[in-house]
């Protein structure tokens, strides 16, 4: 049994070498968020040029609301139903 002498570890010991384990793994976590975040951080995200594309092409129509000058029928989305849709 001279093979498992070097491991024989104290109660003591024991509690010491699981408490740096596992505030090493709480180290860990917290650097692999903070390095996650800070590549992230670093892109633009996609959906804010998205919504500065639809905000330009939407100017006019916003231009001729506040003039009152609007068209004389709104575009209507494929999904939309007619106004009069309860008459019928």
């Amino acid at each position: 049994m001279a093979v498992l002498q070097p491991l024989a570890i104290a109660a003591a010991d024991l509690l010491a070498l699981s408490m740096v384990a596992v505030l090493s793994f709480a180290l860990g976590m917290i650097v692999t968020i903070l390095f996650v975040m800070a590549r992230s951080g670093t892109r633009p995200p996609d959906i804010d040029i998205e919504f500065l594309e639809e905000e330009e092409e939407g100017e006019g129509s916003h231009k001729l609301e506040a003039r009152g000058e609007l068209p004389a029928e709104a575009p209507r989305e494929l999904w939309e139903l007619d106004p009069d849709w309860w008459k019928a």
